[in-house]
């Protein structure tokens, strides 16, 4: 009797060690399932916002992810990213109805991103330390919509742009400049709005266009969409 319930518990205990180590083997196959869906969505999405892009897996298991090459949605943050040639913005894209294909690349059924373009960004888009007025200042008025760029030091001048939606990108247009508090030259008023046509004429990433904007009391609030699209593949080199 008292060997049957030795042999009992070997068994049992055989068993529970096959169990424990059947679930080790399991999580650890599932945590190398993630990072590798991870580490691969970040790469492209690295190429797409710039480094540092962060990877959130959305639903069920990674293991049957990875094997489906099928991932229902995916988020994708980068507090430094670059959007066209505004630099450091804040990015957070949701991807819809992921599919993984070859060459570390994909499609995405859907994308919306929230993009936050702080002050300071603004800066570096519309001035260069090198012109004789550089921006030196930054002022948002969330009433009138309008950015008022403060030109050269100590107050020299100001220019008030307006951001606008056209054609899926935000643009700004310049509505008045001035200098010493009188109109600026008819050449600085050109000058300053080829800079600003020019600083906004590039494309977004991922195909996605500007559907809303705001001005805020810190920057620029922008929604971007776009339908299916490819994720970048990794370039030869």
């Amino acid at each position: 009797m008292i060997r049957a319930a030795f042999r009992r518990h070997r068994a049992v205990s055989f068993t529970v060690l096959a169990l424990t180590v059947v679930l080790l083997a399991a999580t650890a196959a599932e945590l190398a399932a993630r990072t590798l869906l991870q580490d691969r969505l970040a790469t492209a999405a690295g190429r797409a916002l710039g480094k540092d892009s962060t990877v959130d897996v959305d639903g069920g298991p990674a293991l049957l992810a990875l094997l489906d090459r099928h991932l229902d949605a995916v988020t994708i943050s980068n507090d430094h990213a670059t959007l066209g040639r505004i630099p450091d913005v804040s990015v957070r894209a949701r991807l819809q109805d992921v599919r993984l294909t070859g060459k570390r690349a994909g499609t995405v059924a859907a994308i919306h991103a929230a993009v936050e373009v702080p002050a300071r960004s603004l800066q570096d888009l519309t001035g260069t330390k090198a012109s004789r007025l550089p921006v030196t200042d930054v002022h948002l008025d969330e009433k009138t919509d309008t950015i008022t760029l403060g030109l050269g030091q100590a107050g020299l001048g100001q220019a008030t742009v307006q951001p606008r939606l056209e054609d899926g990108r935000v643009t700004l247009h310049l509505e008045n400049a001035e200098v010493l508090g009188r109109p600026a030259p008819p050449r600085l008023v050109d000058r300053i709005q080829n800079t600003l046509t020019t600083r906004t004429a590039a494309d977004y990433p991922l195909g996605l266009k500007a559907t809303s904007l705001d001005v805020t009391p810190t920057g620029l609030s922008i929604g971007l969409d776009a339908g299916r699209t490819r994720l970048p593949a990794k370039t030869k080199t």
